[in-house]
């Protein structure tokens, strides 16, 4: 049979152009239809995608000039795949979501910071916010729907000379009924800070405040964190706003291309902003203009940039660390954040489809022509308040001819001069070069380890112990990607650890090890004896029998039959006897001879377990119903 049209008058070869025509523009469009399905990257569903992606290599690696190819396969090996990246951004949300879970009703935890946006360069640090639960700011006083007894609120007021910051005046109890309250002052501000009848809460007193949480640490104030005597630990407190400031609003609905999409800036709109403490960096001395920051705004950008634009951010920050702060006299002007806001603002600017992998150094240059513009006229418009200009304080026309000098040098010697710089294998970046011979899932397992010990060191008591496994069995049922599940599992046997741990020592040999009814602490060849169940057994007999598995699931038959020998005596010969546990402790010895292959002494365990006068073992029937069924 010979096919010429198809019923819609196509030939073959015209179905073959347009079909052909229609994957070029597929992967010319590749960035932009990624953005519609999954605008949000940090997503489970889109770390599925990934995992499950057939075609892994980006942008089919059409490369205009290798020069370009050069530097993106550096890249990927110290900023990571994206794959890499997307696993460490989720890690960090199911970090908060474990830590939130396990209970600490009067503070939020949020991970923020580059580690928390998937970048784990060099230096880069686990940077923390607690949002304090029990103070909500407003715009006004209608905001207060429902009164909350245990809930301060405080009014933010903008400061037109200095967008990007506000005071916050107290709300008293008494104006909510619209009562005319007295002139008295307010407790969160030091006397002489009440203006009328209005109180405004102090950067310092609250910061004390926080720090008197800490009695038994040696803790500083650092800027507007908390940190340890090394500063080592920075942890910053803030207030939450549920509403954006007045003159971020313009934000939402001012014009630009396809990035941000709608459904980012609808949740930044909806969570709001947060409040810290500290002021102007020109006002070092003011107690009450609080800085208004948008971290979990910017990490829910970061999380919806596409891979070549998380390149691109990483490649920035290596450019500042490995040449910029190499500069004596230029070192330290900029930083992290600033470059942060050059790639925000290119990224608005131009089409999504401009941040193509095979233009990454393009796509660098747009964001280092937007820095140097910015030095040039030391003015940063902050990307959510452009009338505040975050370089006050830091750069201005004494600084910024030499900052403007390094910046051209950069651009001047091009995308060669930028991977010589950055990835020359000599001592100044050792790191660099060792970084590259380590693999993705060594570096994933050594952020793993350190976030555990970092989430497990925040749970405090028992009870907030079973509250985050409560999480952790929740999220294993709903988290697709295999290490985000290892990581949950790596979780579960840490705090199981540790409750075990934290269980008070027997206080004579006699005293019983008590297994509740399907426990999960038991061993897993042991679980039909909890079944039906809880079951009790001596500690000594209990210790050989872990002694004699270990050996058998490392293989060591020699150690492993020695073992079962003592098992066997502490069993027959034992001097502390426990009429009430002895049927279960001869079933254990015969579980233990039917793992090592000797039926007939397990089936001899078994019936001696079931002639017992005391608390028969009633897993002891089942054991020998399975000897029989072989």
């Amino acid at each position: 049979m010979v096919i010429t049209n198809d019923v819609f008058g196509l030939t073959i070869s015209q179905f073959e152009r347009m079909y052909k025509a229609c994957l070029e523009r597929r992967k010319i469009h590749e960035q932009y239809i990624l953005n519609l399905r999954y605008p949000d990257k940090s997503s489970k569903e889109y770390l599925e995608y990934l995992e499950n992606c057939t075609d892994c290599i980006k942008d089919h690696l059409r490369w205009i000039d290798p020069r370009d190819k050069c530097l993106y396969e550096h890249l990927v090996q110290i900023v990571g795949s994206e794959i890499d990246i997307r696993t460490r951004q989720r890690l960090f949300i199911i970090n908060d979501m474990i830590i939130k879970a396990s209970g600490f009703p009067s503070r939020t935890h949020i991970f923020s910071g580059s580690l928390a946006e998937g970048l784990d360069l060099p230096g880069s640090d686990m940077d923390v916010m607690y949002v304090m639960n029990n103070y909500k700011v407003i715009h006004n006083v209608e905001n207060i729907k429902n009164q909350i007894h245990s809930t301060t609120f405080f009014v933010m007021e903008t400061d037109i000379n200095h967008p990007g910051f506000a005071k916050l005046r107290h709300v008293r109890k008494e104006s909510l009924h619209n009562e005319v309250y007295p002139r008295k002052q307010c407790s969160y501000c030091p006397p002489g800070t009440c203006t009328g009848s209005r109180s405004y809460l102090s950067v310092n007193r609250f910061l004390n405040r926080v720090k008197d949480r800490y009695p038994d640490m040696e803790v500083i104030i650092h800027g507007p964190c908390i940190s340890d005597k090394a500063q080592t630990d920075d942890i910053a407190f803030c207030i939450r706003s549920k509403y954006l400031p007045h003159n971020s609003i313009p934000w939402a609905s001012r014009h630009r291309l396809q990035w941000p999409p709608s459904f980012v800036i609808d949740r930044i709109m909806k969570y709001g902003c947060l409040f810290v403490p500290i002021g102007p960096k020109t006002m070092p001395d003011n107690d009450f203009l609080w800085r208004v920051s948008f971290s979990v705004a910017e990490k829910i950008l970061v999380h919806s940039f596409t891979y070549t634009k998380l390149l691109c951010y990483g490649l920035l920050k290596l450019t500042l660390k490995y040449i910029v702060n190499r500069n004596i006299e230029g070192k330290d002007l900029l930083c992290s954040y600033f470059l942060k806001t050059a790639l925000f603002w290119v990224s608005e600017e131009v089409d999504i489809d401009t941040f193509q992998i095979s233009k990454i150094y393009y796509c660098f240059s747009l964001c280092l022509d937007k820095l140097k513009a910015w030095v040039h006229t030391c003015y940063c418009p902050n990307y959510f308040i452009p009338e505040h200009n975050i370089f006050q304080g830091k750069i201005d026309q004494s600084n910024n001819k030499i900052l403007l000098g390094v910046l051209e040098n950069i651009k001047c010697r091009g995308v060669n001069g930028l991977t010589e710089n950055l990835f020359t294998l000599d001592n100044a970046h050792q790191y660099l070069s060792s970084t590259k011979s380590r693999s993705s899932f060594i570096l994933l397992d050594f952020l793993l380890y350190r976030t555990t010990c970092y989430v497990i060191s925040k749970i405090r008591e028992g009870k907030d112990f079973y509250k985050a496994l409560s999480c952790i069995d929740s999220l294993q049922k709903s988290e697709s990607s295999i290490f985000i599940f290892d990581a949950c599992k790596s979780y579960r046997d840490r705090i199981s650890e540790k409750m075990a741990q934290m269980l008070p020592p027997p206080n004579t040999i006699a005293q019983h090890v008590h297994y509740g009814q399907h426990s999960s602490l038991i061993p897993e060849e042991l679980r039909l004896e909890v079944e039906f169940s809880e079951m009790n057994i001596l500690p000594n007999v209990m210790s050989r029998c872990l002694r004699f598995l270990c050996y058998h699931h490392l293989g060591d038959i020699s150690n492993r039959r020695q073992s079962l020998r003592d098992l066997y005596i502490t069993v027959k010969e034992n001097d502390v006897r426990s009429l009430n546990t002895e049927s279960n402790e001869l079933t254990i010895l015969g579980v233990c001879f039917d793992i090592s292959g000797d039926k007939d002494i397990a089936y001899q365990c078994y019936e001696e377990a079931l002639q017992c006068d005391m608390d028969v073992c009633p897993s002891a029937h089942a054991r020998i119903s399975k000897l029989l069924e072989i």
